[in-house]
């Protein structure tokens, strides 16, 4: 075993990296159940859960390459980015799973939830207005039929806007290097 990798901690979950086994310890179960579901629902590849106890839960590391390296440039042939790209496109093509609230909701809805939340981070001085304009500019787009890194980034900007205030709020520093704040920022 090479070494114990706090990969995420916090008052409600820890995510450690055992060598090639991710350990997730929850204090709530039903968040472990969900969260197995889920993975066992995603029309895309997903870990291979090893086993569940209570309050955590292992899974297998996802084989293969990784596509690059946040900051660096990317040296995948664009057959492996049209793969992800289409796993990507299968994954939102998807339906969402009940719980999640999400079925029938129009891309007015969820524009509107990041127009709020893009708000709270401006008026809390958390991000200048400037990086938060920038990366809102492309979100909720559709994947057309080929794979357009524009619209791919345009996620990840979503997903980071839309994360910021759950990391600050739950003890984390989306500042880090790495983090939310840097995938805005090599947005631009």
């Amino acid at each position: 075993m090479d070494e114990v990798k706090v990969v995420v901690a916090h008052s409600e979950r820890a995510t450690l990296r055992v060598g090639e086994v991710f350990l997730k310890v929850d204090s709530d179960q039903a968040r472990i159940d969900v969260e197995v579901k889920a993975m066992a629902l995603a029309p895309v590849p997903t870990p291979k859960v090893l086993w569940r106890k209570p309050f955590v839960f292992a899974t297998a590391k996802v084989p293969g390459t990784a596509l690059g390296h946040l900051g660096e440039p990317s040296t995948a042939p664009p057959a492996a980015w049209a793969a992800a790209g289409a796993a990507v496109r299968r994954l939102h093509d998807a339906q969402p799973p009940p719980w999640l609230g999400l079925a029938g909701r129009s891309n007015d809805e969820l524009a509107a939830a990041l127009d709020r939340e893009c708000e709270w981070l401006v008026t809390s001085g958390v991000l200048p207005a400037d990086l938060v304009t920038r990366n809102r500019r492309g979100v909720v787009a559709g994947y057309g039929a080929d794979v357009n890194l524009d619209v791919i980034r345009a996620w990840w900007s979503r997903r980071c806007l839309l994360g910021v205030r759950w990391l600050i709020e739950h003890g984390f520093d989306p500042f880090s290097t790495g983090c939310e704040v840097d995938v805005l920022k090599s947005q631009m």
